[in-house]
């Protein structure tokens, strides 16, 4: 009897911090599935080198490397010196330019099977969902702040939690020790563009059925 293929999905990221995000994913999709759906992340290093050969790159994982679906996910933030954001000012606006741009990095023949995403304005946003799983002195500052996706590009969710940690906020330890271990519809309710790439790879992993 011939073992069927697993199915999987490729999430591309930024770097480090990101490959906690599986987990927390994975938290959220598996109740909603008949089967698992893997979600396997493949780590660049910065947006250069995640946009560089995009298109080579997300063909090879379709191709080669058994991805049924490749999402990407890049930090808003870390896009001004890659993406023409001279027509944009809203985030609305910018999340769709950046996306349109990327996309057209990718050949039709591939388009359908790749959808681009963005944290708003980082990654680090969805943590400040989760104040209890910071120090007791900064919950208070963290618990105020209703809408993470506001904390913007004057001073971005990473910055901030380094200002009131005063210094001892480490990116990937602190993804690392919170994303795998929390319910993913806390940082979905309060994320709007968050809960766009979750109902995405939603409908996706259905597919896969």
């Amino acid at each position: 009897m011939t073992r069927q293929r697993s199915r999987q999905i490729a999430l591309f990221v930024e770097g480090d911090t990101e490959t906690a995000l599986p987990a927390f994913f994975h938290h959220w999709l598996d109740p909603k599935l008949e089967q698992k759906v893997g979600i396997r992340p493949v780590k660049f290093k910065g947006v250069s080198n995640y946009l560089g050969d995009l298109a080579q790159k997300v063909e090879s994982h379709l191709t080669k490397d058994g991805a049924d679906f490749v999402f990407g996910l890049l930090d808003l933030y870390g896009l001004p010196d890659r993406i023409d954001f001279s027509n944009a000012s809203t985030v609305a606006e910018k999340v769709s330019t950046a996306r349109e741009q990327i996309r057209n990095l990718i050949p039709n023949h591939l388009g359908k099977r790749f959808f681009q995403h963005f944290a708003v304005h980082e990654v680090e946003a969805w943590l400040l969902a989760y104040p209890k799983k910071f120090p007791a002195d900064v919950q208070g500052q963290i618990g105020k702040i209703e809408k993470p996706e506001t904390v913007d590009f004057n001073e971005p969710p990473a910055k901030f939690l380094n200002g009131i940690l005063r210094g001892r906020y480490m990116k990937t330890v602190y993804a690392k020790k919170i994303f795998p271990y929390v319910d993913p519809q806390v940082a979905i309710n309060k994320c709007p563009y968050l809960q766009k790439l979750a109902t995405d790879l939603l409908a996706v992993a259905k597919r896969l059925q």
